[in-house]
């Protein structure tokens, strides 16, 4: 990533501006996003299922291992978990090429933020950080970076999010 590209989020992180970042409970902020290729796009629906936020950059070598994790979890979740993938203060021809390298987990959704500001809103302060959205668009669970663990906690906090909204799909889950 060049420093050009991290610019907004450095300056942002080095003057100390930040909004009030969401706690587990709070409201998930709106997310401003553009798709893969650089085009503004529509608002992704953090309704209605329960949804993985991960905001992440194509030169951090954590996030590559918190991809990978959320790949598997794909797997076991299926479509009871949707993910999001956000891309921060990168330019399109980046992202494609990382995607490349690392194929998005089945069914994932990947956006960009450009200008760091959804990061920003969300309170994201290191690479990877991760959202858990329960399907009412309350932020449930929050993991900020990647380390041994990542996957077993990830996985923990899903099923039991889906026991408590009564998914049959954490049942499959639990069988894996």
């Amino acid at each position: 990533m060049s420093i050009a590209a991290a610019l907004p989020l450095l300056t942002l992180i080095a003057q100390g501006v930040s909004s009030p970042r969401p706690s587990i409970g709070d409201a998930a902020p709106a997310l401003a996003v553009d798709d893969v290729e650089g085009q503004p796009t529509a608002s992704p629906a953090l309704t209605g299922h329960i949804t993985v936020v991960d905001f992440f950059a194509t030169w951090c070598q954590p996030c590559k291992q918190a991809h990978k994790d959320l790949a598997a979890l794909t797997q076991t979740f299926g479509d009871a978990v949707t993910v999001l993938l956000v891309d921060v203060a990168e330019e399109p021809p980046a992202v494609r090429r990382f995607l490349a390298a690392w194929p998005a987990p089945r069914a994932a959704r990947v956006v960009l933020d450009r200008n760091a500001a959804n990061a920003q809103r969300w309170g994201q302060d290191r690479f990877p950080t991760t959202f858990i959205v329960d399907g009412t668009g309350v932020v449930r669970h929050i993991n900020r970076g990647w380390g041994p663990g990542y996957q077993a906690r990830m996985a923990r906090w899903l099923r039991a999010m889906m026991d408590a909204q009564g998914n049959t799909a954490s049942g499959a889950a639990k069988q894996r």
